[in-house]
């Protein structure tokens, strides 16, 4: 059941402006309604494109009805199986306590940070599995069967930086490369054009050699293709994120990597977290959609920090959450340090949906590194984002951020179709998850 058009797979379907207030929209896909921020010229009454919250161009009458039209069916068919697998079931071995947190969660109680330390303990296969099937049937509840499908584009292997996790840390004796500005906007124009997208996340080191007036290029003329426009391009002066603002860029993903100030001193020298959090804050003033979060795992932690972890995501006023487990890449100081566990990731997903259960919850690439089956699974413990390399193969295989990356060698349409087959395998619909 993977709908196709002429030359693109389908992860975004358009929906027709039914109210605008203030600069909010208000987009219906058959009879379900997502607020939106207006960033295109448009009326109610016309059919529009949405993505991660912002209403990011316009459609034909005629386009949209043909494309609906399509869609109808299939749409309500993927609701139904959505429901059937975000069902919970008991199976009486689990504990008065589990149960009695869960049930928390069921009446819409917020959860203590004893609770949910409770759950990060939880070792017991069916206590685990309840937790996960209540944190999916609460995905369902608050947001549907929605899913955002983002295109990532790694342009820079440069780093300023010397982080003791990373592959492409400074000191590291890695092949570099930059895309040009042109290269960059060729790529993204091949996504949007011929593979679809409707957002592009534009990611790197941070690589000073793009100035503001390249990058605000590079910002303006994906824009005008009519998409989405992440950056994540690190710590870089406020006037820089103004500028891309204003260029066309929407969204930013800028993760904090750790609450504990102990363990980011240790392992980002050179850098500062306070710096990093009002960059952060200074972005979501600025009118970005913010993807914010954390990495899984890292040494010393402990489960009060992966608490506080989320918790400060929250706080922070993230649109969507985003972490991921240290995978330790060679030729680093912690080289010799275990991967995060699986379990940890789909714990630390499901508990991101109880802290915040409106959430986008995005699994990341590297999560899908530790296990073959981690992005249905994850999907399944309560996350809907997801995000796709559309980096050029050439330039893909040096971007070694972290080592076992199963996208390396993989034509970017070969990983479109699987990933589109498994969102409808489990229900998911590509309407936009709104804000």
């Amino acid at each position: 059941m993977l709908y196709s058009g002429e030359n693109t797979l389908c992860y975004a379907i358009p929906g027709k402006l039914v109210a605008i207030k203030g600069n909010i929209g208000v987009v219906d896909y058959f009879g379900e309604h997502r607020n939106v921020l207006i960033d295109t010229d448009a009326k109610v009454g016309e059919y529009v494109y949405a993505q991660g919250g912002v209403l990011i161009s316009k459609v034909s009458k005629e386009e949209a009805e043909e494309t609906l039209a399509l869609w109808k069916e299939q749409f309500f068919a993927l609701k139904k199986v959505d429901q059937k697998l975000s069902s919970v079931k008991k199976t009486g071995k689990e504990s008065a306590n589990t149960l009695a947190i869960l049930q928390k969660v069921n009446v819409g109680k917020q959860l203590s940070k004893e609770d949910m330390l409770a759950l990060l303990k939880l070792d017991n296969a069916a206590e685990l599995k309840l937790v996960y099937d209540t944190a999916n049937n609460l995905r369902q509840k608050r947001n549907d069967n929605a899913c955002c499908v983002h295109g990532i584009l790694e342009f820079s292997n440069y780093c300023k930086n010397n982080c003791h996790y990373c592959g492409i840390r400074k000191s590291s004796r890695i092949k570099r490369y930059r895309m040009t500005p042109d290269e960059i906007i060729a790529a993204a124009e091949h996504a949007v054009k011929e593979l679809g997208f409707k957002a592009i996340v534009l990611q790197s080191g941070e690589d000073e050699w793009y100035d503001d007036e390249r990058l605000a290029r590079i910002v303006r003329e994906i824009r005008a293709m009519g998409v989405l426009v992440f950056i994540s391009i690190g710590v870089r002066s406020k006037e820089t994120y103004k500028r891309l603002y204003d260029a066309g860029a929407r969204a930013v993903l800028l993760r904090f990597e750790t609450s504990n100030r102990k363990t980011f001193d240790a392992l980002r020298p050179g850098t500062n977290l306070d710096e990093r959090l009002e960059l952060i804050k200074y972005a979501k003033k600025l009118g970005y959609i913010l993807a914010t979060g954390f990495i899984v795992g890292l040494p010393g932690e402990t489960d009060e920090d992966l608490i506080d972890n989320i918790l400060l995501t929250r706080s922070l006023g993230a649109d969507m959450y985003s972490f991921g487990p240290l995978i330790p890449a060679e030729e680093t100081p912690l080289e010799k340090q275990k991967p995060t566990t699986k379990e940890m990731l789909l714990k630390t997903i499901a508990l991101t949906r109880f802290a915040d259960p409106e959430a986008k919850i995005l699994v990341t690439t590297a999560f899908e590194t530790l296990d073959k089956d981690a992005r249905r699974e994850g999907l399944l413990a309560g996350a809907n984002s997801l995000m796709l390399n559309i980096t050029p193969v050439q330039f893909r295989k040096l971007y070694r951020i972290y080592p076992g990356r199963p996208d390396t060698d993989k034509k970017i349409e070969e990983g479109i179709k699987q990933t589109v087959e498994l969102l409808y395998s489990l229900g998911r619909a590509p309407t936009d998850l709104g804000i």
